[in-house]
């Protein structure tokens, strides 16, 4: 398969369709929206639905078999995002997942409470707008009500969220309260210096899998070091940005390293 090559094998309908490059979309997936745009190297496994009105995933997220999208407002799933399979992303009030999110398998996000007779006197009938910040990760089999997700939380397998979570804090249980005095937030500061070396690394074993790519990856820390007249793929630290240049290296690292996240400058 080539790395910038797309491979279709699921229906889309849609009134407008954008699909970037390296796109892979399962055999047996459905994804009906007005609007649908698949971003670069984005993956929609197998047997998965999405029926919103509005759909869009970014570059190299991915969004494992059997998942289901379902509502009358946009979904939208931002750049490097991992969805388990089996998990449920209801649109009815609006979902918007940030870049870098990790929703585990079998997990629900809900934007809307409803189902009793109002006539007779239901008091619960809602919708509400969730957008979940960057970085932010459930762990698996979550179930997620309408609340507020801060950048970087992180909620323990099996959490039921029934608050608003705070960034980078750490949730657990059910309902879910915050245990990050117990077991620590997810992520913790790291030294310029630190994030240098340990984005080295990867990209040390990247060459050594692929010893042909040596050199193509550059670690820098300021976008003042950031080469313009070469086909090097710039990793700034400083910005947590990648100069976009679709080398093969470049896909190759995005799409298997699984633990550095970058956006395009």
């Amino acid at each position: 398969m080539s790395y910038l090559e797309n491979h279709i094998k699921g229906t889309i309908v849609a009134d407008n369709i954008q699909i970037g490059r390296g796109v892979v979309v399962g055999s047996g997936t459905v994804i009906e929206a007005e609007n649908v745009v698949l971003g670069d190297g984005a993956f929609v496994g197998n047997d998965v639905v999405i029926k919103t009105k509005d759909f869009f995933i970014g570059d190299y997220s991915r969004i494992q078999a059997g998942t289901v999208g379902y509502g009358s407002k946009q979904l939208g799933i931002g750049r490097n995002c991992w969805i388990g399979g089996r998990c449920d992303l209801d649109s009815q009030g609006g979902l918007f997942i940030d870049d870098n999110v990790g929703i585990g398998s079998m997990s629900q996000i809900w934007t809307h409470i409803r189902h009793g007779d109002v006539v007779e006197g239901c008091r619960f009938n809602s919708t509400a707008e969730v957008h979940i910040g960057k970085d932010a990760w459930f762990v698996g089999s979550c179930l997620v009500s309408p609340v507020v997700v801060g950048e970087r939380s992180m909620a323990m397998l099996g959490s039921v969220i029934t608050r608003d979570m705070l960034p980078n804090r750490t949730y657990g249980g059910c309902p879910a309260t915050d245990i990050t005095d117990r077991v620590g937030p997810q992520f913790h500061n790291v030294s310029m210096w630190e994030k240098l070396e340990r984005l080295k690394k990867l990209i040390s074993d990247f060459e050594n899998q692929y010893p042909e790519f040596v050199g193509k990856l550059v670690a820098v820390s300021d976008g003042n070091e950031i080469g313009v007249d070469d086909d090097r793929t710039y990793f700034d630290l400083g910005t947590r940005t990648y100069t976009k240049r679709f080398t093969e290296p470049e896909v190759l690292f995005l799409k298997t390293n699984g633990v550095a996240k970058f956006v395009p400058r």
